[in-house]
């Protein structure tokens, strides 16, 4: 499957430093966030004004795997030198109510995956008005394209899209990159409990035996005397 590469840790050939650091980053529901948070697999993309409806369209593509605990989806939307520099409380409080109407579609994703909690909660977008966050994540220049980088479980980029135009082919990426994840950790279990069972337990030594009565040993029941 396309993606199943991925699990190793190859800088992609983009002419761009690949994103190794922790990058951190405050979304629009005002909470620090590590974009590139350990553990998971982590799809960032990277949209402007002029490329929301392809945005959309990423987000509705990796639908089937929101509520896995090994992967989350972070939006960046570059907003440096727009209007809504002028009105960033509007502009955070849509994003809010645009999460709050998605959060109610994913529910059954989120059921699907075995995942009960509140869809809510986990669902981040990030507002960059001033210029904080893209040129960390190797966007110094805006696009009008969408863009998008795939982190692995150890936080270092392990792909990055200047355009993304083909969904198809992105989720064959995301997903080779979160089977790899999780058949690497079927693997550690597996080792561990055959590890766990090649240990063999020792049985309980058996008590020591009790020493032998002497031959000359007074009986217990004393005869009484001839007379």
């Amino acid at each position: 499957m396309a993606g199943a590469s991925l699990i190793a840790d190859t800088p992609p050939l983009t002419g761009v430093i690949p994103v190794t650091r922790k990058i951190k980053a405050v979304d629009a529901d005002n909470h620090t966030i590590v974009i590139n948070k350990s553990g998971l697999i982590t799809l960032l993309l990277g949209t402007s004004e002029d490329s929301q409806d392809a945005a959309r369209e990423a987000g509705r593509t990796v639908y089937p795997l929101r509520g896995r605990p090994d992967f989350q989806l972070i939006v960046v939307v570059d907003l440096r030198d727009s209007l809504a520099t002028w009105v960033p409380s509007i502009v955070l409080g849509q994003m809010r109510n645009n999460l709050d109407e998605e959060a109610v579609l994913l529910k059954p994703y989120y059921l699907k995956n075995s995942n009960k909690s509140n869809p809510r909660t986990s669902s981040y977008v990030i507002a960059d008005f001033n210029g904080s966050v893209c040129p960390q994540l190797g966007w110094t220049d805006k696009s009008e394209d969408l863009r998008g980088i795939l982190f692995g479980a150890n936080g270092h980029e392990i792909k990055r899209w200047a355009k993304i135009d083909k969904m198809d082919d992105m989720l064959a990426d995301v997903w080779g990159a979160v089977q790899a994840l999780d058949n690497a950790k079927k693997n550690r279990a597996a080792e561990q409990a055959k590890s766990q069972g090649s240990k063999i337990v020792q049985p309980p030594a058996p008590p020591r035996p009790l020493p032998p009565i002497p031959t000359n040993a007074p009986s217990a029941v004393t005869r009484p005397a001839n007379p």
